[in-house]
This record gives C-alpha cells, structure tokens and sequence, in this order.
C-alpha cells in the first residue's frame, strides 16, 4: 500500500514538473521552449522548459488478432478458435531536472491487473540511478526484459505474464511466469575502451506483479545482472527485441548473465504469490517454502536486420531440513522438490531477418529439460518450434504478423501430447 502511494505522489508531482520548469524560467527572464512531436512507433513527446525541462512521453498500443489451435493426445484431438484484442495499452513516461527524475506508468485493459508498471527513478549519479516501484525485472532472460509491444511473435496472453507460453515460447512459460516485479532497482553503466558494461541489481517482494495482492510476507527476491556489450551500444532499445528493427548499421554483441534467489517462494516459478497448495514444513514443525534459485545466461548479435538472440534458464531450490509432513519423517529431497517447483533448464534459439522493406521472416526453437524425469514432476520434456512472417510499416507504427507454433510435451508415463497454434495480429502504436 505504501509503495501505491509513494508512486502515485511522486506520479502527480512529475505532471506539474513542466510547469514549474516554466515559471522558474519566466522569473529568470528566459525564453520558454515548448514543442509537441509525434513520432511513429513511439508515441508523441511533449517538451516543455527550455534547459531543465520536462519531456513526456503518451504512447497508446492496440493490437487485435485471431488464434486457431488444435491440440492432441492419446486418444482425441480439440480445436477451438478464438477473436480477442491483445493488448490495449497506455504508456506515460516522463523525464524533469535534466533526466534527474523519471517516472513511468503503464497500464493495460486485457491482462490482469490495470496497472502493470508504476515506478519512479532517480538519477545517484551521471550513469545511475534508482528506481522504487513496480517493472520488469532484471533477472530474467533477455526477451522477458521486452516491452510487448516488440515481441517477435504477437498473439493472445495476459498482459505481463507469459504463462501461457503462445507468444513468448516454452522458456518463459515455464521459468518466468510474471515479467513485473515490485521492489527496489538500481542500474548504472559505464565504458571501457570500446565496450559499455550494464550492470544491475534488485531487492523486490518475489510476489510478481503486486500492486492489487496481498503480501503474505514471507521472504524476498534478491537479484543482479550483467551485460556486456563489446562493440558498443545497441540502437535505442535494440538490445532487447528480438528482431533487428532498426537494422544495425555497425554489428552488435552483447552477454547477458542473471541471478536471483525467492526466499520462502510460495510460488512454483518464484514471481508469483499462493501458487504452491502443498505444505512444506521447517525443523520446527511450522509452515514455510523453500528458496527458488534462476540463473540466467543469454546474448544476442544484431546487423543490418540480422539477429539472433540465445537465452539459457536453470531453476533449483535450496533449503535446509524442510519436510513434507508436520511430523518430520519425510524429508524433502531435490527429486521431490520438483513436484512444488519448476526445476530444471530451458535453452531458446530466436533467429530472424528484417528486410528493408519492412518485412520480416522468423524463427524460434525452445528445448526444455526437466531436472527430474518423474511423473510427478511439474516441468516435462517439451520442444517448441515457431515460425512466422512480420511486415512492420511506418517505423513500427503499424505491425501485421502471422506466426504457427508446434509443442511436444512429453509426459510420464509415456503420453505425448501435441499442440499447434496459430496466431494472425495487427499492431497499431500511436
């Protein structure tokens, strides 16, 4: 509740930033500087004060589309199509006190919660900053660091979470869950000789997107992250979409490597809150979790309108003497534990090619590997394969892709079931 009113303060003292800007420049007898732009793909940015003024970014999303599915097991096959709208979006960013103080609020009617990011930073020093509220965390693969409205595939989820694994694939389905967090965020950068090091650090409340639930309270998400760019930075923020919009002049490299450790995670993928119904029991005989453990490696080459991007996800627990009964005579060992938990590895392959037309051809290949092959496991063996064809127009102002996905799941005892999906969207930024 506290961190909800911090940023709606803070939210409401950044909208009459330009103002102040312009009557403290009126009283030093300067020149106001004003001026509205629209840019496609981006949304329009409304400048105001002439030297420490404030700029505004308003970006609306609309992206409608049309999915058919069709999925097998042993003994039948369903199909079922559906029309929804995907996203339905309004962003706010703002920037005052020479880019000292940003804000941002995002929100989106179709997902489950209207508010999926509020945040306010503040700049420590020249390459840092700080930042309280609630956005996408650094400790997950790079493609889960994306804003939506530039994923490779477009089609049906909730705004946020990618647990239905459609548009975002099989790594992120089962290792990531909610892309939002609530906490702390401190980020900075710095070069060395040609090279610019991003590194990042994070303390959130481990519960995913909380601005409506209800905290139990249990522990917290410690996190980091490093990435490292050897031939200098991306195009805006190229270095995390997947496809090469913006077509590289110069070849682009970066490596990414994250971490974070969910103590007493009441959740199977550690972003989450209550997920986890079974009990799990301390030395003491008392209620509690087990502490969900990521890393994360990844990286992605970028050059006129080649890409491909490759991300590497562990997820483990850890915890000392926790038992599956009040009585303490079963203990609960790493092979059980991937029944409460999402443990095991995900590897993901995305390579993709824009042309200069603005049409765009792409691919994805996700292998997951269960840390356990038992029946009570929660993560199976699963392969996803996904292809499509994107045309972006007018710099991204307009975005009408296709995509089919194929997913086998292998279950133990042997049951193989087969899903296809496929996906038909138009994106429209203003």
């Amino acid at each position: 509740m506290m961190t909800k009113r911090i940023v709606f303060y803070c939210c409401v003292s950044l909208m009459f930033l330009g103002k102040l800007n312009a009557q403290v420049q009126n009283t030093q007898l300067t020149q106001t500087d004003e001026s509205l732009t629209y840019v496609n793909g981006e949304g329009t940015f409304l400048h105001l004060g002439k030297s420490e003024g404030t700029t505004i970014n308003v970006s609306t999303t609309l992206q409608s589309g049309i999915q058919y599915s069709q999925f097998t097991d042993t003994t039948e096959t369903t199909k079922s199509n559906r029309m929804s709208l995907n996203l339905v979006r309004l962003a706010l960013i703002a920037k005052g006190f020479k880019d000292k103080m940003t804000m941002g609020i995002v929100t989106d009617f179709t997902g489950v919660s209207p508010i999926l990011e509020g945040w306010v930073g503040f700049a420590i020093k020249k390459n840092a900053k700080i930042i309280l509220g609630q956005k996408q965390t650094n400790t997950n693969n790079r493609l889960a660091m994306a804003d939506e409205r530039y994923a490779q595939v477009m089609g049906q989820t909730e705004a946020g979470n990618s647990n239905d694994g459609t548009v975002y694939g099989g790594l992120m389905q089962n290792f990531v869950g909610a892309t939002r967090e609530g906490g702390i965020f401190i980020e900075t950068n710095f070069k060395y000789k040609k090279w610019r090091m991003y590194p990042s650090l994070s303390l959130t409340t481990g519960e995913g997107q909380n601005f409506f639930t209800a905290q139990p309270n249990m522990g917290c998400k410690y996190g980091g992250r490093l990435d490292i760019m050897p031939l200098g930075d991306f195009t805006k923020n190229n270095a995390f979409i997947a496809q090469d919009i913006y077509r590289e002049s110069k070849p682009k490299l970066v490596f990414g490597i994250a971490a974070s450790v969910n103590t007493k995670s009441s959740s199977a993928i550690g972003s989450e809150s209550g997920t986890i119904t079974d009990i799990i029991y301390n030395d003491k005989s008392e209620a509690t979790f087990a502490n969900y453990r990521k890393i994360v490696m990844d990286f992605m080459y970028k050059y006129k309108g080649f890409a491909i991007v490759g991300e590497y996800v562990n997820g483990n627990v850890t915890g000392k003497d926790l038992f599956t009964n009040a009585s303490k005579t079963n203990k609960l060992t790493e092979e059980m534990a991937s029944r409460y938990y999402n443990t095991g590895t995900a590897i993901n392959i995305q390579p993709s090619y824009v042309f200069k037309s603005g049409w765009s051809i792409d691919a994805r290949y996700t292998s997951i590997m269960p840390e356990f092959d038992v029946a009570e496991s929660l993560i199976h063996s699963q392969h996803w394969i996904t292809g499509g064809i994107n045309k972006y127009i007018k710099n991204n102002a307009v975005k009408i892709g296709v995509n089919i996905s194929q997913i086998t799941d292998d279950h133990i005892p042997a049951n193989t079931t087969k899903t296809m999906v496929g996906n038909f969207a138009i994106q429209i930024i203003m």
